[in-house]
């Protein structure tokens, strides 16, 4: 890929997101497509859910602009369209997870056999040796896409939370690409994407008149994105990064999915049951503002997302970040928790000291 057409793809990708976000606010309050309060949800009016229509348009546009680019690119984008489509629908009517999953499965398989992405191996978590999944490759493919596809959507709880979480992912996978290289150009595309949509979604004074949400169909399509970049360049002979080390960027979004799934079950509910016990609401009910969760969450993010590019550049070993990464992740609740709980108690300090 020639760098001289990443900059006007990334600019488009911007322009047409930021241009979409305008254009589809009076439509999406004219047919309904907006998030109201009540229940779990606690903010202020009506909010059009437009962000996951206005970044895929943004996306493909400004990708569709990159040279280098293969035909597998229309696999890509048509299963994309059946995230943000499905999304839509749920986000305006409710769609049952069921078919929410069935539709999830669709686009998995039309990446697999459409653009040729997959994952074929592991890397060394285990220091074992090369772990090749053989016959196994389409179960492991679809078990990762879907938990991450999933994790996206189910940490999109706050103000631009999730946009920025997939963002720091992308830029590390673009990083880790190279300059120049097509999966760069994808990642930082999806990034210019992202910042057109976070201009409306991030929680600053100046926005709140034009306040939008992505939805079902913005955040499945992040969860996918990164699944998509990931795969294309930690695989193959040609592979760029370790599968392993490709787990520290996405983190959070992985810790919260995976620990929510296993508090449910253990509970005796089914792990895909809305529940408000995901790191930000935790955060949120400690007396931490919307901004104050967001900063920690991301900041936190983009610390492990460091650690995962020093690791690689650096040759640390598979088994090494992996056993790093899990013990992380099995502390992470305990560590969101403490600091609520820190939070909390400081918060009824300062009160008895007025």
């Amino acid at each position: 890929m020639s760098d001289h057409f990443l900059i006007p793809s990334m600019v488009v990708a911007f322009a047409v997101t930021t241009s979409f976000m305008f254009a589809l606010r009076p439509i999406a309050r004219s047919v309904g497509l907006v998030d109201r309060p009540g229940g779990r949800k606690s903010h202020i009016g009506d909010v059009p859910i437009i962000g996951g229509i206005a970044m895929f348009v943004g996306m493909f546009t400004g990708i569709h602009l990159l040279t280098g680019v293969d035909a597998g690119i229309s696999s890509v984008m048509i299963a994309s369209l059946i995230l943000v489509t499905i999304g839509v629908t749920d986000d305006k009517y409710t769609v049952p997870a069921p078919v929410r999953f069935v539709a999830q499965i669709s686009a998995v398989l039309i990446m697999v056999y459409g653009a040729n992405l997959a994952l074929y191996e592991l890397g060394d978590p285990f220091g074992t040796g090369l772990i090749t999944l053989g016959p196994f490759t389409l179960i492991f493919t679809m078990a990762v896409a879907l938990t991450m596809i999933n994790a996206y959507n189910l940490i999109d709880g706050a103000d631009g939370l999730a946009g920025t979480l997939a963002f720091i992912a992308l830029m590390a996978l673009a990083i880790v690409s190279g300059a120049g290289s097509v999966n760069a150009g994808i990642a930082l595309t999806a990034c210019a994407a992202i910042i057109g949509y976070l201009l409306f979604n991030f929680p600053l004074s100046w926005n709140r008149s034009v306040r939008s949400f992505m939805g079902d169909a913005g955040s499945t399509l992040l969860g996918f994105t990164v699944v998509w970049v990931a795969l294309g360049i930690s695989q193959g002979p040609d592979r760029a990064i370790s599968p392993v080390h490709c787990l520290w960027f996405a983190s959070i979004p992985i810790y919260d999915c995976l620990t929510c799934f296993v508090r449910r079950s253990l509970a005796g509910k089914s792990p895909f049951t809305p529940g408000r016990d995901h790191f930000h609401h935790t955060l949120l009910r400690g007396g931490l503002k919307v901004r104050q969760t967001l900063a920690l969450l991301t900041g936190l993010q983009a610390f492990y997302a460091s650690i995962g590019l020093i690791g690689h550049f650096a040759g640390v070993p598979d088994v090494a970040m992996f056993v790093a990464w899990s013990v992380l992740g099995l502390s992470q609740r305990f560590v969101i928790k403490a600091v609520s709980r820190a939070w909390r108690g400081s918060r009824i300090r300062r009160r008895r000291t007025v």
